[in-house]
């Protein structure tokens, strides 16, 4: 039998049919990876969202434990006296030497805050203050529903430089100089050394339990603060002295007024401090047991607080012991898939649901002012 000759069948190309099948499956694993790689850079996006929400929230929460912590801190200055007759003035600014007077009248309260009945209503500073007059906290400038808070204190920090060296630059700016008795403030002067006057250490007093010097012959000198925090509408200002307007961002931010010099000037500016706060509750803890004086401390209670009250008295103020503060932190950029239908404790004050596309979480935290405090300790 003869075999038959077999031709080799040799491929010439693609047919249509199997290109519109390479194609297809090309297509199939290129939307694939598009969607992985989406999916991938959004996990990483939110990521980042919610990582700037805890770190902007951890550390607000962290600088006002901080300055409260240190609320009332004078140097060695211990006799902090009454509660004035009136409500302090907050955005007081004095415009001379002789105004000093008034700042330190206003020592007795470290403390003094502006309670917010509701997330509705508005903390009463423009009523109690200066601060509307002096166009650095209108009422367009803070957020309805949030409190403020008022601390006044030294540096911990001791002043060694020239105020007029321009490298410091303090030129009118206000110094606190002390002993364990006597309390000075003074204006940074140009061209000279601060303390342009000095709270001589060398006090003796009267009974002899007091010592003749407290550290040396001059005591030390620091720069002296007042910080009103309060939360913002927008994290930058376009306005007057860096207030609010209508055509700023609307990101609510944590800010500060600070009593300092601005260019050799007396005033309070405002700084930005974090981006994302909402809103800000603040409780006060009371130290009224023992109710008589101690003959130790010559004050009442023993440095714990027994009650908490949202609005303490003008009587009450020295005697805050500790103090609870509620932050609710929102996310700086909206997420496209998500809906907030949380709502948040603040303090007994129910915020949201809000309904829109904001992350957000609560942040509190209990500080004792342990200058204050710690004046009504009872010694074993």
């Amino acid at each position: 039998m003869t075999a038959l000759p077999c031709n080799a069948v040799r491929q010439n190309g693609f047919s249509l049919l199997e290109l519109m099948v390479s194609i297809t499956i090309g297509i199939i694993l290129m939307t694939g990876m598009v969607a992985m790689f989406n999916s991938s850079g959004e996990a990483r996006r939110e990521l980042e969202k919610t990582g700037t929400l805890i770190e902007n929230g951890r550390f607000a929460i962290n600088l006002l434990y901080d300055d409260v912590h240190h609320a009332g801190f004078f140097g060695q200055f211990y006799d902090l006296g009454d509660a004035p007759g009136v409500d302090p003035d907050p955005c007081f600014v004095p415009a001379s030497v002789a105004n000093l007077a008034q700042l330190v009248t206003d020592l007795a309260m470290p403390l003094q805050g502006f309670r917010a009945a509701t997330l509705a209503a508005q903390a009463g500073i423009v009523a109690a203050s200066t601060c509307d007059e002096k166009g650095v906290l209108p009422a367009t400038n803070f957020v309805a529903g949030s409190d403020i808070l008022v601390i006044r204190r030294a540096d911990t920090a001791i002043f060694t430089g020239d105020p007029g060296d321009p490298d410091v630059d303090e030129v009118n700016a206000i110094f606190l100089q002390a002993n364990a008795r006597n309390l000075n403030l003074m204006f940074g002067v140009s061209g000279a050394d601060v303390p342009a006057t000095t709270a001589d250490n060398d006090f003796t007093a009267s009974l002899p339990m007091y010592p003749s010097k407290a550290v040396g012959g001059t005591a030390d000198t620091r720069k002296f603060h007042v910080h009103i925090y309060f939360v913002a509408p927008c994290s930058y200002g376009s306005g007057a002295n860096e207030t609010c307007t209508a055509a700023d961002d609307d990101v609510p931010t944590l800010k500060r007024l600070e009593l300092d010099e601005v260019g050799g000037v007396t005033k309070m500016k405002i700084v930005s401090l974090v981006e994302g706060i909402e809103f800000m509750k603040v409780r006060y803890g009371l130290d009224t047991v023992p109710a008589t004086v101690n003959l130790t401390t010559g004050l009442i209670g023993d440095g714990m607080p027994d009650s908490y009250v949202a609005t303490p008295t003008l009587a009450q103020w020295p005697g805050v012991a500790s103090v609870r503060i509620y932050l609710l932190a929102r996310s700086t950029q909206a997420t496209q898939e998500y809906r907030d239908t949380k709502q948040y404790n603040l303090d007994g004050v129910l915020a949201g649901p809000y309904g829109d596309k904001f992350r957000r979480r609560v942040y509190s935290t209990e500080v004792m002012p342990v200058n204050m405090a710690g004046r009504r300790e009872i010694p074993n």
